[in-house]
């Protein structure tokens, strides 16, 4: 399975030890405002914090429009108690290639709590069984040494370093390259 459309045809929800991956709803929205206008979850990212609910709203549109179309897998991290604590998405599908990208955001209230990797290994595991993917990517800030770390701690390896590859928020900042093969360890 390559293709963005045949992807979309795998999508599954996803259960670990503390979270269940599902789909996107309505009422997430709240908990995209919560992330995305929060200036220290929006640190690494390449554009400013949302100042409105209604920007949050447009985002969480174009999720679900991508999740609709195939163009895109995003998944809300929801804790068994029902909070909605991240969301993590696979997009940028190559065909056969058989490549994707992988990103992800967390609630500052739930960083620290091993919840991504949790995510990261049941996202990755997806990726590699039911969509028979070959290859993940991830875009990295060279200073988001958590998200770095996370990754490689997953089998992720440093690819490559882009200098000046987005500017933000009045400066240019470069981006890390990591990837994982399907035949990679840990």
């Amino acid at each position: 399975m390559c293709d963005a459309s045949l992807a979309m045809s795998a999508f599954a929800e996803l259960e670990t030890p503390r979270l269940r991956l599902r789909a996107l709803r309505p009422d997430d929205v709240d908990a995209y405002f919560a992330m995305l206008s929060d200036p220290e979850c929006m640190r690494y990212w390449s554009g400013d914090p949302l100042t409105t609910r209604a920007q949050a709203a447009e985002v969480h549109a174009r999720d679900v429009d991508g999740h609709a179309s195939g163009r895109a897998l995003t998944w809300m991290l929801e804790t068994h108690e029902g909070a909605a604590v991240g969301r993590i998405a696979l997009f940028h599908f190559a065909g056969e290639n058989r490549r994707a990208e992988l990103g992800f955001m967390m609630r500052r209230a739930s960083w620290g709590r091993g919840y991504m990797g949790e995510a990261l290994d049941a996202v990755v595991g997806h990726a590699f069984g039911a969509l028979a993917l070959h290859r993940l990517e991830a875009d990295v800030d060279p200073d988001n040494a958590a998200s770095l770390a996370l990754l490689e701690k997953r089998g992720f390896a440093r690819e490559g370093l882009f200098r000046e590859r987005w500017w933000v928020r009045g400066e240019w900042r470069d981006s890390i390259f990591l990837a994982r093969l399907a035949s990679s360890t840990g």
